[in-house]
């Protein structure tokens, strides 16, 4: 009787053993895919990183941002002086009835892309 509890007491032993260690291998697994998970995040926010850094760089010697930005002031003092703003408010009829929304979009993601807006890569998540 004694030799079978034996057996017994050897099979459960190596039944335990066998499934702990299939939780350590099914955790060391999690940890590996949720360290994978991070590592990839910090790369793609290094990368964006780098690609702001380049952005900045690269318009050191750009006149653009400053190009829309004496466009809005002109058209906002002409907006204020009486001679020229019926040319201004014809200007934004026109505008608003004969341009296309692809242009109006375009439009606007060039200022945003001047300006360095981020508001738009917000809806790709």
């Amino acid at each position: 009787m004694i030799p079978l509890l034996g057996v017994i007491a050897s099979t459960v032993g190596t039944i335990f053993t066998s499934w702990m260690d299939t939780r350590k291998v099914k955790a060391a697994g999690k940890i590996a895919l949720a360290t994978a998970k991070v590592e990839a995040k910090v790369k793609k926010i290094e990368q964006q990183g780098q690609m702001d850094i380049q952005g900045v760089n690269d318009m050191k010697y750009s006149w653009k941002d400053e190009m829309w930005t004496i466009f809005f002031i002109g058209v906002l003092v002409c907006s204020f002086l009486p001679w020229t703003q019926p040319y201004i408010k014809e200007g934004f009829i026109f505008l608003k009835a004969e341009t296309p929304d692809w242009f109006s979009w375009a439009f606007l993601g060039a200022i945003a892309a001047t300006f360095g807006l981020r508001t738009w890569m917000g809806w790709k998540k």
